[in-house]
């Protein structure tokens, strides 16, 4: 199964690391109820983590994926669950965040580039 990861348009999936997108569930608003009758009731609404990690990026390229972050905060996110179904979701991120690791040719490279996404 091809992993997707879209970012307000922006195919991110040609520059995931291998295991590079990592989905968690977020759990808000946790409840629990006890009744008179000993019944524990709970509650939760469940929403999406994607923790997208990229392999060694050029300048060019991590300013093209930026671009696509950047042009809304919360971003339109398509991405891949577990069962292979696409979703489309409303998304805040945070980063990215990245080490420059050299020049060669006039061009810096990166590495550890990663972005955090959380279902709004």
């Amino acid at each position: 199964m091809q992993m997707k990861l879209v970012v307000n348009g922006v195919d991110h999936s040609l520059w995931l690391a291998e295991n590079g997108l990592v989905r968690s569930p977020l759990v808000r608003q946790s409840r629990s109820i006890i009744t008179l009758g000993g019944t524990e009731w709970r509650t939760e609404i469940r929403k999406h983590q994607l923790q997208a990690t990229y392999v060694r990026l050029r300048d060019s390229t991590l300013a093209k994926l930026t671009t696509s972050l950047t042009a809304a905060n919360p971003a339109t996110v398509l991405f891949t669950d577990d069962d292979g179904n696409n979703l489309t979701r409303t998304m805040y991120w945070s980063g990215p965040t990245a080490t420059a690791q050299k020049v060669e040719g006039g061009n810096t490279y990166y590495t550890g580039v990663s972005v955090t996404f959380e279902e709004r």
